[in-house]
């Protein structure tokens, strides 16, 4: 049927064929072939930037675990090197004595602190009146011990009204300990 129509048709009408039958060819190769390509194409190089921002990402993560993990297994460290029956109350009251302002001490009160699967950071909330900038700095100097783990977490201090010659402290004094079973 095709080729008897073929032989129909005279060389002028043949070439039209042709031609016609060649780009309705190329017409769908482009559709149905590189269209696609270029559409999948342009969808991987999208991918891949996407791709390499996740990684990015994930790698400035990881420097960030392993950074933190260090610091976590420095404290530990630590803490297994410390007394067993270590609390930071005693330790405060010990320092106080140390540096001559025990008596100076209105109030130590324990405060929440931050908790992990495996430590719990203990705060003491201390105030003390009557501190002369010198009895301040030998109290602090006692208190900071990074081998112990304890840390000046804030300072707030103001001159006493009725006697300006003497400061009023309240400090935040921080330190971590293994979490207790039960814990978060």
């Amino acid at each position: 049927m095709i080729r008897a129509f073929w032989e129909k048709l005279d060389t002028r009408q043949r070439l039209f064929v042709s031609v016609g039958a060649g780009l309705a060819l190329l017409l769908l190769l482009f559709e149905f072939a590189w269209s696609p390509y270029r559409e999948s194409a342009a969808k991987a190089r999208r991918s891949i930037v996407a791709n390499r921002a996740s990684l990015a990402e994930m790698i400035r993560l990881d420097d960030l675990f392993s950074r933190q993990d260090a610091k976590l297994s420095e404290i530990r460290k630590t803490l297994a090197g410390r007394r067993a029956n270590f609390t930071l109350f005693s330790y405060l009251d010990q320092k106080a004595v140390a540096a001559g302002v025990k008596g100076r001490i209105r109030q130590m009160q324990s405060v929440a602190g931050a908790k992990t699967s495996s430590l719990e950071e203990t705060i003491v909330d201390v105030k003390l009146d009557k501190l002369t900038m010198k009895q301040l700095a030998e109290f602090l100097f006692y208190v900071e011990a990074p081998g112990e783990m304890v840390r000046v977490k804030r300072l707030q201090v103001t001159r006493m009204k009725e006697s300006p010659e003497y400061l009023s402290v309240s400090l935040l004094v921080a330190s971590y300990q293994p979490a207790s079973p039960g814990g978060p």
